[in-house]
């Protein structure tokens, strides 16, 4: 049994910020599900939105060179009323993607944004969150009706030429391969071809809601040097490897991370630590999956 008086994390020292997390919308979310890590929903109020002003001033310590993606997360994203500024703002440094459940999406929107895509060097790339290709089953986790929105979503973007990536959780511990089959087939019926770019699977973080909902880390359930070496597991698949969350209340390692305070790296991107200690359970995740579980993953 590991006790905090024989356990050493092991550490991950961050050489380049490739990743830059905007938590856009603290935890405001117009869904509430029942596996969301950070118990986000619509009066989740714990953490205030992000200014425009801050966005700027964030994006002036980053080093363009090394800088390659954008995320902008919440909370819902698209429920921050300055988000087409945001948009237009982030897309001048570097490919942003919207982490989103889809459901505010419509023609309209989806034209708009393809425009300011088109004005840019950089793209626009649509992370939607759907938990299963069956309606019941991500229903019974997202809310009723939510399924039927995210789909009408993702038409949007298909037919003003976006190629969205779907996440989806498994929650059903489902074979990956005949999950991942599943999603292909019900991405066919769209007007485009899917490609294992367009399908992220990742395995749940144990915390907030799910804790409530499903299960919880056991006290074991952490990263030592030793798991890692059984795992084969590289420090380079962690997400904290190359990433910073910038939220209202500081700089985070991992969105995972943002509603706890062992996850602050610092208060500004520019006093921020690089070195960061794998000592929480939520790490365990991402050694368990051995794979980025937040950011994009072209090479494959």
């Amino acid at each position: 049994m590991l006790t905090n008086l024989n356990f050493q994390a092991p550490y991950i020292e961050m050489t380049n910020l490739n990743n830059l997390w905007f938590q856009i919308t603290g935890f405001i979310c117009n869904l509430k599900c029942k596996h969301c890590y950070l118990s986000c929903n619509s009066t989740n109020k714990t953490r205030n939105f992000l200014n425009l002003d801050k966005i700027r001033k964030t994006l002036d310590q980053v080093n363009k060179k090394t800088l390659e993606e954008i995320y902008l997360t919440g909370g819902e994203p698209l429920l921050h009323r300055d988000i087409n500024n945001i948009i237009r703002y982030c897309i001048k440094y570097a490919d942003v993607n919207i982490i989103t459940n889809g459901t505010l999406i419509n023609d309209k929107k989806a034209r708009f944004l393809r425009q300011i895509e088109i004005d840019n060097d950089y793209e626009i790339i649509f992370r939607i969150s759907l938990d299963h290709y069956k309606e019941q089953k991500n229903d019974d986790i997202r809310g009723k009706g939510s399924y039927r929105k995210t789909l009408s979503g993702i038409k949007s973007l298909i037919n003003n030429g976006f190629n969205p990536v779907i996440n989806a959780v498994n929650l059903w511990q489902e074979d990956e391969s005949q999950f991942r089959e599943g999603f292909f087939d019900f991405l066919s019926q769209f007007n485009f071809e899917p490609s294992e770019i367009n399908l992220k699977i990742t395995p749940p973080v144990k915390t907030g809601e799910f804790a409530k909902n499903f299960s919880v880390y056991n006290e074991n359930d952490l990263v030592t040097v030793e798991s890692l070496k059984k795992n084969n597991c590289s420090l380079k698949n962690f997400d904290c490897y190359n990433t910073r969350v910038i939220t209202d209340d500081g700089v985070y390692a991992c969105p995972a991370l943002v509603n706890d305070p062992r996850g602050k790296t610092g208060e500004t991107l520019a006093d921020s630590a690089n070195k960061f200690f794998l000592e929480l359970n939520a790490c365990f995740s991402c050694q368990q999956a051995n794979k980025k579980l937040f950011n994009n993953e072209w090479n494959l």
